[in-house]
């Protein structure tokens, strides 16, 4: 499938640390709903820098992701990702957003639009279920993924 130009989502996060899965399990949702149809839907572990070449192609990415800090379990917030004027610095296998960005930048000179979408976790512990608290949140995480893609179709 390609993302020449249409939407990328990645969700990532260890699926076998319950909560801190949710962005994998949200991707898995993502790629098998029909109104997502022609979209770009990756469940990563991680961040990694191979999925710079897809982000340079994407008219626009949505990262899904798992809170840790200051969030309570099951809210689901959604911002853009913040540019940053800091050089990518890249030493691991392993990227934040920011650098992963710049490095689509840097390596196919662009870097689309990207949304960020969480939600606070209730639990890390080792197990693969959810919470109660995010599993009644993915319908919405998956809502908003839908709602962000049809607005960028609908685009002029």
């Amino acid at each position: 499938m390609s993302s020449e130009g249409g939407v990328v989502v990645i969700g990532y996060g260890n699926p076998l640390r319950s909560d801190d899965g949710a962005g994998f399990h949200a991707a898995e949702l993502l790629a098998d709903d029909a109104r997502a149809e022609g979209t770009l839907v990756l469940a990563r572990h991680q961040l990694t820098p191979e999925l710079a070449e897809d982000i340079s192609q994407a008219g626009l990415v949505v990262l899904v992701d798992a809170a840790t800090a200051a969030a309570k379990a099951g809210a689901v917030s959604i911002r853009p990702l913040p540019r940053s004027p800091r050089p990518a610095l890249l030493f691991s296998h392993h990227v934040d957003p920011t650098t992963l960005l710049e490095l689509s930048d840097a390596l196919f000179g662009q870097s689309p639009p990207v949304m960020q979408v969480t939600v606070g976790i209730g639990s890390a512990d080792p197990g693969t279920a959810l919470s109660a608290a995010v599993a009644d949140a993915m319908p919405r995480i998956v809502d908003a993924v839908i709602d962000m893609i049809d607005r960028f179709r609908l685009r002029p």
